[in-house]
């Protein structure tokens, strides 16, 4: 029976007798000659660093090094590039919609007597569908006065005052949550349910023919435009369909209203 296991010390200790052996050889040569054994190591060492050094000096020599460093700063230059072109093209966007709004806000101004005000308070922010406007008394605000955006198509109901102070107005959206109002669509009337953040919802007719698009006007408001169509739902089990509509502005981006006054 073999015990393999027995080999391993045996094989281990004669290694270790043979590095000794060699080892008392190398020493005795250094000493039989004088030192010529460390002459020897020491001559070999310096080769390698010598080398070692040549071709560190070749590769900066080609350019290898001071390439990878020259596109690592042109890699960092590009970023922070684009990082100010996006930068640049946001503040063209901001500045391309508020100048559409202050378009908007002159073909108002040419229509009815009014006051510009700034929004100060975002529009969406509030659950009960309000909003502040930096405008009040005295700049001539009143409560009532009806909140008006201006698109290509016109200009659209936004809200209508319901607190004033001196220098602010709290509006309140026409389509705020739960609100009721009641509007005109393709010539019938209907109660429309504010949703918040400028939609809202009706009931009409089943047979009323309803585009999507169509304008929603309100009488309330003097008959002007408070929302446009966007979509139909129509069910033949039922005797009315369902409309929904909103505001064809975005609440949003939207910086500047127009208040005029008005009397019911």
């Amino acid at each position: 029976m073999k015990f393999s296991g027995l080999r391993e010390p045996v094989q281990g200790r004669r290694m270790l007798l043979f590095a000794t052996i060699v080892v008392v050889l190398v020493f005795g040569l250094d000493m039989l000659t004088g030192g010529w054994m460390r002459s020897i190591a020491r001559g070999a060492g310096s080769v390698i660093w010598t080398s070692g050094a040549s071709i560190g000096t070749t590769l900066a020599g080609t350019g290898l090094m001071s390439s990878r460093r020259a596109l690592a700063r042109e890699n960092q230059a590009l970023r922070q590039e684009v990082a100010q072109l996006r930068a640049q093209a946001a503040s063209y966007q901001v500045l391309r919609q508020e100048n559409d709004s202050l378009r908007a806000l002159v073909r108002l101004a040419n229509a009815a007597h009014g006051i510009t005000a700034p929004i100060t308070s975002s529009v969406l922010a509030s659950p009960y569908g309000t909003f502040l406007i930096g405008a009040g008394i005295q700049n001539g605000i009143k409560k009532g006065g009806l909140v008006l955006a201006g698109e290509e198509r016109g200009s659209f109901v936004l809200g209508q005052v319901s607190e004033v102070r001196a220098k602010s107005a709290l509006v309140t959206l026409v389509f705020a949550p739960n609100s009721i109002i009641q509007a005109t669509i393709s010539g019938a009337s209907v109660d429309v349910e504010g949703q918040g953040g400028g939609n809202a919802r009706a009931e009409a007719p089943r047979g009323l023919a309803i585009a999507v698009g169509e304008t929603v006007f309100a009488a309330q408001f003097g008959g002007r435009a408070v929302g446009v169509v966007g979509s139909v739902e129509s069910d033949h089990a039922r005797a009315f369909q369902k409309v929904y509509m909103g505001l064809p502005v975005s609440l949003a981006a939207l910086q500047y209203v127009y208040v005029i006054p008005f009397e019911q």
